[in-house]
């Protein structure tokens, strides 16, 4: 599978947006996809970053004629004929891609729609809910990713991916919860890639008059204040000024304390459990952040220009002398995420170019270990292991029976899972299962999507899909359900489109 994502990083924009991609182009590469980056050389881009990193990277204008201004608003639209233009300078006629990923507030529907000429899917990673879009599948890993807040600005053809279980965290942040310490001497503050806002010298004169504090500052690339930080610090032996970090991860995971933004961070530190003073350095971050401190999982001060120094130093020495609430934003933080939120999107992604196949003898063992696999067997209508030879007599019998069909699923990094169907009449019904790994990303709606297309084809004259699942299992009740099932006890049954007035 082949993606380019087009996103933007910046002084003003902050390298937030090109942080989630890389998250995600990361885990897409490690499951044999090719990703390529797409963005303006912007003041601040981050391309030779990229490139470093072995990514194939396309640069494009920083400005263009119809909007001069067009990186110094992070919510300007850009001109988007311009854009695309752009794009066409770069890429040629072999540039085809299977997906087009765009994380961008200035381009809307009508960039999405003239982009399909490289690729047939368009996906947006969007937290705004503020302008229409045309795409397949659309991301907001916020709590802003609501079906009612989309229903104006996406049809009913798109697929969404809302909310912190769509939180893309790369795998460094998947370690063990923070230990919540009686007492609370370390402190982490970082506000974004560029904080362009100065905010860490406002934590540093916050923190200036709190002794005994262990600080690491990391205060972004560009900071404006950046001198007079290094003046502050300079004396202070237990403090460390830092522009930029490769060991962000471990600092997190020491730290007792963080002070920052709302915005991509506020899901890693979710995820280790770090106790969290937040302030919003930007209008798209205030509904999250204040949603986050809603549900308990951080405290909140508000937008920056209404925190001053002094209330920030106050609640730095409240929450350090609080353990019992730092505990608590602790736990409820890590109820919203597990850090599976990338594998989750890019199984989104691959799901729609899904191969499946017939299944062969071949596949014996294949299908004898995933079958056998605890986490199957659990929840099968038979729970019971099977034999060896009692699974090959099954398979030769399966094989040359007209009435069954069994199909692998598989994508470029292996086999994904089993689909079955068993048909009497006009009926069929389905079993499902998956491999080790592919549990808890989304793949079985994938499978089912897919084993329905190549079913219709091979039956056409089939009517209804059905399924039986124990009471029990509520992830397959929750996948039926959702691929449009209908449930009857612990049955479900799908009507075929083609079908649907017989």
């Amino acid at each position: 599978m082949r993606v380019l994502i087009r996103a933007d990083a910046s002084h003003a924009i902050g390298s937030g947006h090109i942080a989630r991609c890389l998250t995600l182009a990361k885990v897409l590469r490690d499951g044999g996809h090719d990703v390529a980056f797409a963005c303006r050389l912007l003041p601040g881009h981050l391309l030779e970053h990229l490139a470093t990193q072995g990514w194939r990277a396309y640069g494009l204008p920083a400005t263009y004629a119809e909007q001069a201004n067009a990186g110094q608003d992070i919510e300007a639209a850009l001109p988007w004929q311009a854009d695309i233009a752009a794009l066409q300078q770069l890429l040629t006629v072999e540039d085809a891609f299977d997906w087009i990923i765009v994380d961008h507030y200035g381009l809307d529907h009508h960039w999405q729609t003239a982009a399909r000429q490289w690729a047939p899917r368009i996906a947006a990673i969007d937290d705004l809910a503020n302008r229409r879009h045309a795409v397949d599948l659309l991301l907001d890993q916020n709590f802003s990713g609501t079906p009612s807040a989309y229903a104006p600005w996406v049809g009913p053809e798109c697929r969404t991916l809302f909310g912190p279980r769509f939180a893309m965290i790369r795998d460094e942040f998947k370690r063990d919860p923070v230990p919540i310490q009686a007492l609370a001497r370390r402190v982490l503050v970082n506000f974004g890639g560029f904080d362009a806002a100065g905010e860490t010298w406002k934590a540093m004169l916050a923190l200036s008059e709190l002794d005994g504090l262990e600080v690491d500052f990391i205060a972004g690339t560009g900071n404006p204040e950046w001198t007079r930080m290094q003046a502050l610090a300079s004396g202070r032996s237990t403090w460390r000024l830092q522009t930029h970090t490769d060991q962000f991860a471990e600092l997190m995971a020491h730290a007792d304390l963080f002070v920052g933004a709302g915005g991509g961070t506020s899901w890693e530190r979710a995820a280790l459990g770090l106790p969290t003073i937040c302030i919003a350095v930007a209008a798209n971050q205030q509904a999250n952040a204040e949603r986050l401190a809603e549900v308990g999982a951080h405290l909140y001060l508000g937008p920056r220009d209404q925190v001053s120094v002094e209330s920030l130093r106050q609640s730095i020495s409240v929450l350090l002398a609080n353990q019992g609430l730092r505990r608590s934003f602790a736990k409820r933080s890590r109820q919203l995420v597990d850090g599976c939120g990338a594998r989750r999107v890019a199984a989104a992604l691959a799901g729609e170019v899904l191969q499946l196949r017939p299944a062969t003898i071949d596949d014996a063992r294949l299908l004898f270990d995933g079958r056998n696999a605890e986490e199957v067997r659990r929840w099968s209508v038979e729970s019971h292991a099977i034999d060896w030879a009692g699974h090959l007599t099954w398979l030769a019998a399966t094989l040359v029976n007209d009435q069954r069909l069994l199909l692998v699923a598989e994508t470029v990094d292996g086999p994904v899972g089993v689909l079955r169907y068993d048909r009497l009449d006009t009926r069929a019904e389905v079993s499902i299962y998956l491999f080790e790994g592919r549990f808890g990303l989304g793949w079985g709606r994938a499978l089912l999507a897919g084993g329905e297309r190549f079913i219709t084809r091979h039956w056409p004259q089939l009517r209804v899909i059905d399924a039986q699942v124990l009471p029990a299992n509520q992830a397959s009740i929750n996948l039926f359900r959702d691929a449009g099932y209908q449930q009857s006890a612990c049955r479900f049954e799908r009507v075929l489109k083609d079908h649907a007035n017989d």
